[in-house]
């Protein structure tokens, strides 16, 4: 009697606390989609097989195809993405990591008052040829795993709004790489080929490291629309984008995720 007694008083005290602790479990394992962009600068590296031209010279640099004293280059690069989160620590701490498709492109082209530039084809002990180029610009894709750390800085984590500061990283594998020539003379195209295989292509790996400031819209007990921007970030790698040793940079990210469970919280 006493047995049935102490289960019927273990259960009146424990049940008011197993349906708190449900009340208080949230949704701590999302599913989302991202897509993104960012731009890298630096300093334009310039093809050995460049020549003498005013458009484009050995003692030239350039911004896209601008000399100019102290030149930068700029990369695109575009991706979309799937990526898992699991939150910790009152769900304030999220853990992500992913699968990411992304494409890069630069290009050379000439300045404004010139109409080519000068490219070494080919050369021997009696010969020398050259081609007359508008524009080189070069694709790279990548498929890479986004490993991110984020911190949602609202305690009140059901908030609709809530910012967040992000630290991430991700490390990307060059699948194939695309060149595309446009010459002065149409005559020429027919070595477009040729002069493709001459261009040099970037590693096969790099990782871009990125700190991030974002803002969180939705209720945590349905769909999370994710707003936020990348600055400072770096690369790691010298040659990891084509025509440019990379200095800084920046970017944007929106993402949706969608809660794998349903939560029972606090209105």
């Amino acid at each position: 009697m006493k047995k049935r007694e102490i289960g019927i008083w273990c259960g009146l005290v424990l049940f008011p606390l197993l349906l708190q602790a449900q009340e208080e479990t949230k949704c701590s394992d999302r599913i989302g989609f991202e897509f993104g962009g960012a731009g890298f600068f630096g300093k334009t590296l310039m093809p050995d097989r460049v020549r003498a031209s005013k458009s484009a010279s050995e003692g030239d640099n350039f911004f896209f195809g601008l000399p100019i004293p102290n030149p930068n280059q700029i990369v695109d690069n575009m991706y979309a993405g799937i990526k898992y989160e699991t939150f910790l620590r009152n769900d304030r701490f999220g853990l992500t990591a992913g699968l990411r498709f992304s494409q890069s492109s630069s290009e050379i082209r000439t300045d404004w008052f010139q109409d080519y530039y000068i490219w070494l084809f080919r050369q021997n002990e009696t010969t020398t040829d050259y081609l007359s180029i508008r524009k080189i610009r070069q694709k790279s894709y990548y498929l890479g795993i986004p490993l991110e750390f984020r911190f949602l800085l609202k305690k009140r984590t059901s908030s609709f709004f809530n910012p967040y500061v992000k630290l991430g990283a991700a490390i990307n594998y060059r699948v194939s790489t695309t060149n595309s020539v446009t010459f002065f003379d149409s005559a020429m195209t027919q070595y477009a080929g040729a002069v493709s295989e001459q261009i040099e292509k970037p590693d096969a790996f790099y990782a871009w490291v990125y700190p991030a400031f974002g803002l969180k819209f939705g209720k945590i007990k349905n769909i999370w629309f994710n707003v936020e921007a990348h600055f400072p970030g770096f690369i790691i790698k010298n040659k990891a984008l084509p025509f440019i040793r990379t200095d800084v940079g920046i970017g944007s990210q929106i993402s949706i995720q969608i809660p794998l469970v349903k939560s029972h919280l606090i209105k």
